[in-house]
């Protein structure tokens, strides 16, 4: 490798948060709640609470049958969550996705969380949410 440094190939991206905010604490204080809400409604099977921090866009693509059918074959796996810890914030398409690597009480596993929010100044709501 001629000149340059090769640490410049693994500088630290700035987290991205969009419209919430310019900084993580001002973001994280508003989307943390959400975020919140829409994990303990993955773990227990609550649709509606689900849906009330989704985008029209997630609740068409992600139908009452099909969220139970995703938590009849996934949350008896996990069991319940115990720690999650924020480790990037990324721009998807001008959206803020956040990135966690969760524990959970029935795998000794990692798991990893993404959570894409509408760059929406209005409220905060989730557009993409994948958990593996």
């Amino acid at each position: 490798m001629a000149g340059g440094n090769m640490n410049d190939d693994y500088k630290q991206s700035e987290d991205y948060f969009g419209c919430f905010g310019k900084n993580a604490a001002e973001a994280l204080a508003l989307l943390m709640p959400v975020v919140d809400i829409a994990l303990k409604a993955h773990e227990t099977g609550d649709y509606q609470a689900f849906r009330d921090v989704m985008t029209d866009s997630l609740a068409a693509r992600m139908t009452p049958e099909g969220f139970q059918n995703a938590y009849a074959a996934i949350a008896p796996q996990l069991g319940q969550l115990t720690s999650k810890r924020l480790i990037a914030a990324v721009n998807r398409a001008g959206n803020p996705r956040l990135l966690f690597v969760a524990r959970y009480t029935n795998t000794s596993d990692d798991i990893m969380i993404n959570i894409t929010f509408t760059n929406d100044a209005e409220a905060p709501l989730i557009n993409e949410m994948w958990i593996e």
